[in-house]
């Protein structure tokens, strides 16, 4: 090793920090693009503050609380999945994932369909545990990272569920 070249292992060391951050990058440009376009369907008006709301219902700082967890997880595995590259089709079932939260904001909070948004939540939650047992021998962290996101989507489920059955 001269004075001008560093050791293989500092460059490769580098190397991996960069493709971290480019994996973290494009994980958040991901999530952070169908969170927005979510959010964007959110109104939180007469229609809502007149539902019969569940004593478990969270206020909607509860809420916000939840999704924002929420998306630091779908974060975290899609870019330990991109990072890793093994696995990258799991990438498209958490982006569809992405899309149905868009279209649960939408079908809930814009057209008011209690019982549409209670289907697309148990289709997500069905596409979650598929995602979780696609995990299962390929990547744990993935799979343990899926639990609290899984845990989350139930609740929603059973929150809407709730909604739908008493307005």
């Amino acid at each position: 090793m001269t004075k001008n070249n560093p050791p293989a292992c500092l460059i490769y060391s580098n190397m991996t920090k960069v493709k971290w951050l480019w994996s973290i990058a494009i994980a958040m440009g991901i999530v952070l693009l169908y969170a927005s376009l979510s959010a964007y369907f959110i109104k939180i008006d007469g229609w809502y503050n007149g539902l019969i709301l569940p004593s478990i219902a969270l206020s909607p700082k509860g809420m916000a609380i939840g999704w924002s967890l929420a998306y630091i997880v779908n974060i975290a595995i899609i870019a330990r999945l991109i990072f890793h590259r093994k696995h990258t089709m799991i990438i498209l079932p958490l982006v569809i994932l992405g899309v149905l939260n868009i279209l649960w904001c939408m079908v809930f909070f814009t057209i008011h369909s209690t019982i549409a948004s209670f289907v697309i939540l148990i289709i997500a939650c069905a596409l979650i545990f598929a995602i979780f047992v696609m995990t299962i021998r390929r990547d744990t962290i993935a799979m343990i990272l899926l639990e609290p996101l899984f845990a989350w989507y139930v609740y929603l489920a059973i929150v809407n569920y709730y909604i739908f059955i008493n307005n």
